[in-house]
């Protein structure tokens, strides 16, 4: 959304200059500006909104040990059964 809004504003922006420099309408490229601004605007209110849940999933740590002997253990065959089998692996 972001690179589209930059290209929209560039857009925008040369073409106001040569509506201006010629003595053409500019209601024709604000809009484009405008529109470029905006998706600028909520792109980088998405990226915002999706860095605190990337920050909290790089901070994870690993358990204590207090802590591994509380979580009951796997059987090594419950992994095999929850790992898709590969072509090699038939």
């Amino acid at each position: 959304m972001k690179i589209a809004g930059y290209v929209f504003a560039v857009i925008g922006g040369l073409a106001l200059i040569g509506g201006l420099a010629a003595g053409h309408s500019v209601f024709g490229p604000l809009f484009w500006l405008a529109l470029g601004i905006v998706l600028i605007y909520f792109g980088k209110k998405k990226e915002e909104k999706q860095e605190p849940t990337e920050k909290n999933e790089k901070n994870d740590q690993p358990p204590t040990n207090a802590e591994e002997s509380t979580t009951p253990s796997k059987n090594e065959n419950e992994d095999v059964k929850d790992k898709p089998m590969t072509y090699w692996e038939r």
